[in-house]
């Protein structure tokens, strides 16, 4: 199956040796499969990813046919759950009876109608053939995780629903007339699938509240449309205050966190009176269904808790699993004297070694200290980092913002429909729309009405608030990096200096998470070194790791060995007490690279010294 992995991931397909643990012992002959357990990870992450916006998005797009059943849907579809009668009855029931679970006040006969009429409304919207059209394109790219032992398995199981929150509200506003709105609040599931690199099958659900409206009155449908279609798209588009959102606005003062958001980052904003009057000033003045109803009603929210969460959807990065190691930039390491290495040689001490922040540089104008070969990196780097993003976000949005950072999607909570004479809140489907964050957006040309068209400002790294929260994310990352891994000075001068490259004091970092801690081979040490090792061997992130991302504000992490070109040429490793030795390549020649990603750091640090391969070298020396 190893020979099947994508063609993108086979760059990384590259074999490793079993491990001896006697010294001057020569190494085991080569049976064990390399297991490239990282790019799995990188692989499996990314799909769930991708299924799980293609679902959010399709949703998007198709709930009004979903959540909104007028006369008309309930005669043309036959509905037998959602009908006035019918409502009106459980409701009663919810009234009268007192029970643990919304989902026992139905009778089986209800329950079954229910997923019938669910069926129904969900087949016609044809929601699932969406989700499964748009999921076709990326089939190539996740061949090898979509393979079965038995063939007749999918890598989906369709949509099914969770009525285990499920609830129910009922109004007759008139009941001369029988006119009515009622409510009927659940969960939408797709469940899918993939293979792990051993082979196990992975089964993940991913869930959409909705609330399904029921009524007699178009005006009251046309209405609730706007606010679950048109807003999601248009609040960014149209500058919406509460869609733009600074550094400032976040009250962030270190700007490392505008990569890593989240919901706790926005809770207290939107508990301001100022947005609620904002946002139904701007539904007022845009809602063209609106028409002079029957009965009154306004929108509101319940409570002052309108703020359900944010989501991350791109930011800047440097990080791409579809490109050639990740899209790492290719730093070479050897012996001469040339600028170009020496500044080479100087990045890999200062990630893997000691991070000196007591040079001079310059931020936002302003001379702090710093680190230099970090500043230096990233300022050559940065801007083609901003303008793909920039751009992207463009396509996307249709925004031509320069000072965004990263952009997401904010739902609400406790919006609502209240009938005033009543003093009854009809429940809406949550709300989302698209957000902007940035470092530093008082400048920016799209908010202004500068140019509506995409421009580049030419913006020095020390001016350049973007640059300043790029470095800021980089460095604090970094420190926690060499806290987690406990990195030491590096004392070798260059690299034919016959010294370990990394020293470190964390010695468990190279002990297996397993009961045996011999005979590992390189994967079982790259997994370790990447945090993603259990005892399964399998790549399933562990608290660990999870920990580790969120103390350094980033969403990749990447530390291993590997042979920098495209072959299966295995490096045979020893691993000694808290030594990593490398022993020599299986056949014939390589280079050795040094594969590491953290935050803007997407670095493969290849070794092109022959010294270097002369004798045994120690790798990483725990001390």
């Amino acid at each position: 199956m190893l020979k099947k992995i994508l063609p993108i991931a086979s760059t990384f397909i590259l074999g490793f040796g079993l491990v001896t643990t006697a010294c001057g012992q020569k190494p085991k002959d080569y049976k064990q499969e390399y297991k490239p357990i990282y790019n799995y990870f990188v692989l499996g992450e990314s799909f769930e990813q991708e299924v799980e916006t293609k679902f959010h998005d399709a949703l998007a797009k198709k709930q009004n046919e979903i959540i909104y059943i007028d006369q008309t849907m309930q005669q043309n579809k036959n509905l037998d759950f959602f009908t006035q009668s019918n409502l009106q009855e459980i409701n009663l029931r919810k009234q009268n009876q007192n029970i643990t679970s919304n989902y026992e006040l139905l009778s089986q006969r209800e329950k079954d109608a229910l997923t019938n009429d669910l069926n129904k409304i969900t087949k016609s919207s044809k929601l699932e053939e969406s989700i499964l059209d748009s999921m076709k394109p990326e089939f190539d790219f996740y061949s090898s995780i979509l393979e079965f032992k038995n063939e007749d398995q999918k890598w989906f199981e369709g949509l099914s629903y969770d009525f285990s929150n499920i609830d129910f509200g009922y109004l007759d506003f008139d009941k001369e007339n029988k006119q009515y709105i009622a409510n009927v609040n659940l969960s939408l599931v797709f469940t899918y699938q993939y293979t792990d690199i051993n082979k196990n099958i992975i089964k993940n659900n991913y869930h959409e509240d909705i609330v399904i409206t029921i009524s007699d009155q178009n005006d009251i449908i046309e209405n609730l449309k706007f606010t679950t279609s048109e807003l999601r798209q248009n609040l960014i588009k149209n500058k919406f205050e509460w869609a733009w959102f600074d550094a400032y606005d976040l009250r962030i003062n270190d700007y490392s966190r505008l990569f890593n958001l989240s919901k706790n980052d926005f809770e207290n904003i939107f508990k301001f009176d100022k947005f609620e009057k904002t946002l139904l000033s701007y539904i007022f003045e845009h809602n063209t269904n609106s028409s002079k109803p029957i009965q009154s009603y306004v929108f509101t929210f319940k409570d002052e808790n309108r703020f359900k969460n944010f989501k991350s959807i791109n930011k800047i990065d440097n990080f791409n699993p579809r490109q050639n190691k990740y899209g790492s930039n290719e730093l070479i390491l050897d012996d001469t004297v040339s600028t170009i290495n020496t500044n080479n040689i100087n990045l890999f001490k200062t990630v893997f070694s000691e991070l000196i922040t007591d040079d001079t540089i310059v931020l936002e104008n302003k001379f702090i200290k710093g680190n230099q070969d970090i500043y230096a990196y990233l300022s050559k780097e940065y801007q083609t980092w901003v303008s793909d993003f920039q751009t992207k976000a463009n396509n996307e949005l249709d925004i031509a913002s320069d000072s965004l950072v990263n952009y997401g999607e904010i739902t609400l909570d406790n919006f609502c429909l209240y009938f005033d004479e009543f003093n009854y809140y009809h429940p809406i489907s949550p709300i989302s729309y698209y957000v902007g964050v940035s470092a530093n957006n008082f400048n920016d040309s799209y908010l202004n009405n500068e140019n509506e068209i995409v421009k580049t400002k030419i913006v020095s790294p020390n001016q350049d608030s973007i640059f300043k929260a790029i470095y800021q994310n980089t460095i604090s990352a970094l420190q926690v990096f060499q806290e987690t891994y406990g990195t030491t000075k590096t004392t070798w001068m260059s690299l034919s200096d016959n010294q370990q490259l990394i020293s470190m004091k964390n010695s468990n970092i190279l002990q297996s998470r397993a009961a045996t801690t011999t005979d590992k081979s390189i994967s079982d040490v790259n997994a370790q070194l990447s945090l993603l090792n259990n005892k399964n061997l399998t790549y399933s992130a562990e608290s660990e790791r999870q920990s580790f991302l969120n103390k350094t504000n980033t969403s990749t992490f990447h530390f291993q060995f590997n042979n920098n070109e495209e072959l299966q040429n295995i490096p045979i490793i020893e691993m000694n007490n808290n030594q990593l030795i490398f022993k020599k390549f299986k056949e014939g020649s390589s280079n050795l690279s040094v594969d590491f990603n953290l935050s803007f750091l997407n670095l493969s640090f290849v070794i092109k010294s022959e010294k270097f391969y002369w004798f045994e070298r120690t790798l990483i020396e725990s001390i």
